[in-house]
């Protein structure tokens, strides 16, 4: 009986020893504050319940790196299954590299989701807060490692780099915003800058200006559409006329004489016609060689204005188109004074010339100088629109009566070529008008008669609507 109980015992230990050995290291923990969890007996060995430091070390150990130093690198996993590499970024020691899926790291120019980087071949380490020189053009690698693009702002200085992160170099340069100027070191140009002997100004942006005026140290000066300042030349803007000296200033609250003419401009600048500063239109008086020729030489003042150096008798003679009045089976012939001078400026037997024979005679001259100048009719313009011609610098030819003769007809009549019978006006007399002022209710005159003068204002309205309103004007 004691045989059989020992060997009951034995058989017992056995089997809890067994079953020991084969409990999961992983359900057994050992707390040197707390009781362990789960051991069964004290009897048990540690060796049991404790890994050895050699597998601890071998559970904890990362996968084997080609560089050691990645042991205590920090990594990033950078998902780019769909971009154009596939890699981790690593840092470690201050610099970060890229480390390719398929083994090495990157170098040189690389896009990764979408943004450029740079690595250098020495130590694989991506450029960051740095430039970049390579092939000739540069580059800068922002904090964060991704090359700029577009305008940057780098140690106080305005740069530029295209999409492609290169940094633009000297010279012009289109943006959607506007031209920009890049000087040698890339920077952008502000303020005043000379290109040969043209100035241009670009704003605090760096942006160039173009048609508009632009405030220096008190002065005002002119960007033109090109950019380029204007100088020694009118500017119109905005429906105002003004000029600008050689070193573009403009000219404000003073008289200018500008190719023999003179012309008075604001304390805006801008150019104003009044009746005490009406334009400068040369006089030209038609007698004692053109006594009925007043038509031909306004017209000659008008050209004259405009820089050409032509006599009213040259006008007449060379340019003028005439008919004269014939009799015929007791019936008086001519031509339409519209197109024709009706008989002769020199003497006695001339009437007088409408819109057409003096545009024929103005742009025969002005297309023989080679010139682009018109002469064009504005028949029908009213008192606003005469007033904006003057305001604009422009002198407008029209027709009249002599002095104070109230407009009426004649008792002549004569037959046209297409049948129609001619009611020829009476008194006709033809001049320049130079300036309108209603506040004062006068009109100044540039009269080939008389020479400068000035008639009420009212009395110009009347007769010159009673004849048709009939202008014309150079351009």
């Amino acid at each position: 009986m004691k045989n059989n109980w020992c060997k009951k015992v034995l058989c017992l230990a056995m089997v809890v020893s067994c079953l020991m050995t084969a409990l999961p290291q992983t359900a057994i923990a050992v707390n040197d504050d707390t009781e362990s969890i789960g051991q069964p007996s004290s009897e048990i060995s540690e060796d049991l319940l404790i890994l050895s430091e050699d597998e601890q070390q071998t559970e904890e150990q990362p996968e084997e790196s080609e560089d050691s130093e990645e042991v205590e690198a920090t990594e990033q996993e950078t998902d780019t299954e769909d971009q154009q590499v596939e890699g981790r970024f690593v840092t470690s020691q201050g610099m970060t590299r890229f480390r390719l899926k398929g083994g090495g790291y990157a170098v040189g120019m690389l896009e990764i989701e979408g943004q450029l980087y740079y690595f250098y071949e020495e130590d694989n380490r991506m450029a960051q807060q740095e430039w970049i020189s390579l092939d000739g053009s540069r580059y800068y690698a922002s904090e964060e490692g991704p090359l700029v693009t577009g305008k940057q702002t780098i140690d106080g200085q305005d740069y530029f780099f295209g999409t492609d992160g290169v940094l633009w170099t000297e010279g012009w340069h289109k943006l959607e915003e506007g031209w920009m100027y890049l000087d040698r070191t890339g920077s952008f140009v502000t303020g005043w800058y000379q290109e040969g002997n043209s100035w241009y100004y670009l704003d605090e942006q760096g942006y160039m200006l173009s048609n508009e005026w632009v405030e220096w140290k008190g002065k005002w000066y002119y960007l033109k559409e090109s950019g380029k300042m204007a100088a020694s030349e009118w500017v119109s803007w905005k429906g105002n006329w003004y000029y600008v000296s050689g070193s573009g200033i403009m000219q404000a609250n003073t008289t200018l004489t500008i190719k023999g003419r003179k012309w008075y401009f604001d304390q805006y600048g801008r150019l104003s016609v009044t009746s005490e500063h009406p334009i400068d239109v040369p006089v030209v008086l038609q007698a004692p060689a053109l006594p009925n020729g007043c038509e031909i030489t306004a017209l000659t003042e008008l050209i004259q204005f405009y820089g050409f150096s032509v006599s009213h008798t040259t006008m007449s003679a060379k340019y003028l188109p005439r008919a004269k009045l014939t009799w015929s089976g007791g019936k008086l012939y001519g031509p339409d004074p519209y197109d024709y001078f009706v008989g002769n400026p020199e003497d006695d037997t001339g009437w007088y010339c409408l819109e057409g024979a003096i545009m024929t005679a103005a742009n025969r001259y002005l297309s023989e100088q080679g010139s682009s100048l018109r002469a064009k009719a504005v028949s029908g313009a009213d008192l606003e629109e005469l007033k904006e011609y003057l305001r604009q610098g422009i002198p407008v030819m029209v027709w009249m009566t002599p002095g104070l003769q109230e407009f009426g007809y004649s008792s002549v009549r004569w037959t046209l070529p297409d049948g129609s019978t001619y009611k020829p006006y009476i008194g006709t007399h033809a001049l320049v008008l130079t300036s309108i002022n209603e506040e004062k209710g006068i009109a100044t005159f540039s009269d080939p008669a008389r020479g400068k003068t000035t008639q009420q204002l009212s009395f110009f309205l009347r007769i010159y609507r009673a004849m048709g309103r009939r202008a014309v004007i150079i351009q």
